[in-house]
């Protein structure tokens, strides 16, 4: 289990178009209720990482910086072993009465059947976490799936008025990670970004006859991938403080700019949960400034 309360994280780090300061009453109005929607699913915010906090919000008003809850999301799917077998059966018994079954047929049995199935099957919840940054008017979403993040974006909306929206790199950043891998070092808002050697590649256009995607484990590997025409798509990093060599923070990070596997500090023994959000929501802010500062880059 990833999140914002545990040993890593994703993140997509979203820019508000407003600065205003988020209403704790908003967020309950809109808190997850077990109403369906007209898609079949149960949404709405909880408690940060506690899919059954609807009103406690506990994380929320730790700190005038940051505010951080979750969002969850309940949906259901019918088993795709069973709507093939009760497809097959429903096609056998069409023909044995006689009625042909060609394509479109099927197709509409299969609505049908799964439709019937999807209606009974159990309810699945999920959680995203979200941390809002006031002062630097970002809402960090812990995923990084652009298609997970769009219904928490469009809900933070209805809620509080304010539009996130993802942030997109200014320059090429297969060129720019090519530069990272090459160097001695990057800086990087008060860090020094180096690569950790773990990289997927693709091919370039002017390489379009090699792999389509490759993963690379070692610095000299994917050096040489390059030299063949390759592009690196997503490059494991290790950023180390300017001001403190001890600090370090390890993550991935893909060409559209979603952070992956970043790791969170150890609590401290017997820390108050208060204390360890504040400290992980430090080191998430840390990482959305290197990441905006990487994006602005052309």
């Amino acid at each position: 289990m990833s999140g914002f309360m545990s040993s890593s994280t994703a993140l997509m780090i979203c820019k508000a178009d407003s600065a205003a300061s988020l209403d704790l009453d908003a967020l309950r109005q809109h808190a997850f209720t077990p109403e369906i929607d007209a898609d079949g699913r149960r949404f709405g915010w909880v408690g940060l990482g506690d899919p059954l906090d609807t009103d406690g919000f506990e994380l929320t008003s730790v700190d005038a910086r940051f505010m951080g809850f979750s969002f969850r999301l309940d949906t259901r799917k019918a088993s795709g072993a069973v709507i093939r077998i009760q497809l097959a059966e429903a096609v056998r018994e069409e023909i044995a009465s006689g009625k042909k079954v060609g394509g479109k047929r099927k197709k509409e049995l299969k609505e049908a059947i799964t439709a019937k199935l999807t209606a009974r099957a159990e309810f699945v919840p999920s959680l995203i976490d979200c941390l809002w940054d006031a002062e630097k008017r970002r809402l960090l979403v812990g995923s990084a799936s652009a298609r997970a993040v769009q219904p928490v974006l469009e809900l933070f909306k209805t809620t509080f008025g304010i539009d996130a929206t993802p942030i997109t790199p200014a320059g090429d950043m297969s060129k720019l990670f090519a530069t990272i891998l090459r160097g001695e070092g990057y800086p990087c808002e008060g860090y020094t970004l180096h690569p950790m050697g773990s990289a997927s590649l693709s091919a370039s256009e002017q390489a379009e006859e090699k792999s389509a995607v490759a993963v690379q484990n070692s610095l000299n590997a994917v050096a040489q991938a390059l030299e063949e025409g390759m592009a690196i798509q997503k490059l494991h990093l290790i950023a180390t403080s300017d001001a403190d060599p001890d600090r370090q923070l390890e993550f991935t990070l893909d060409a559209g700019l979603a952070v992956s596997g970043l790791k969170l500090p150890k609590p401290e023994k017997e820390a108050e949960e208060d204390a360890t959000f504040l400290v992980n929501a430090d080191v998430c802010a840390a990482v959305a400034d290197m990441v905006e500062r990487v994006a602005s880059t052309r």
